[in-house]
Formats: C-alpha cells, structure tokens, sequence
C-alpha cells in the first residue's frame, strides 16, 4: 500500500495505491515538492510531513481499505510490525512512512 501524491487536473492530489500490498507502506511524491505535497496529505486529512518522513492517520489508511475481515487482520499485522519498530506514535493514532520522490 502506498499514498500517491501528484499533480492532477483538480491539483496536487493524494491517492491511495496497490492496497492488497501490506508489506511495503510508503508515500510517493511524483513531480511534486515535500511543501505542497505535505498540504495535500494534510488538505485530504491522510497526514503530515514532518522532519523528511511522512507521519499518516491509520483511520484514513483502514477506511481506504476493502473492509474485509482478511484484509483488516493483515493490516492490524502491519500496524504490529511498525509498532514494534518504533514507527507507530504514543498515541497510535498515526504511522510513519518513508518518502519515495520522483
């Protein structure tokens, strides 16, 4: 899974990506500059950049989901592993994912 941040016809819009995929989660900044795609993250209530990594909410992340029982268990599991690398924040409300640019 992964949040596409790029220039469209409505704007610099993100868009969330390969969803099945639960093994790699990152964001993707495509011909667009960490300010605006940072406000873009932040305008679709998805996120923020802070310090070169982007931080998302992980209730936007499960509502972008499919809602099935399979696909929650392997999110919960993902949520786990970042948990225990120190990339979920205190209040586990949010995930922190590496930018990719290009």
């Amino acid at each position: 899974m992964f949040v596409l941040v790029a220039p469209g016809l409505g704007g610099i819009r993100p868009q969330f990506m390969d969803m099945q995929n639960l093994n790699q989660l990152h964001v993707e900044f495509r011909e667009v500059e960490d300010a605006p795609a940072g406000q873009a993250l932040a305008d679709g209530g998805i996120g923020t950049v802070e310090d070169g990594h982007a931080w998302l909410r992980i209730s936007a992340l499960r509502s972008a989901g499919d809602g099935s029982g399979e696909w929650n268990d392997r999110f919960d599991a993902m949520l786990r592993y970042a948990e225990r690398n120190g990339w979920v924040d205190a209040a586990g409300s949010r995930v922190r994912a590496h930018i990719v640019r290009s």
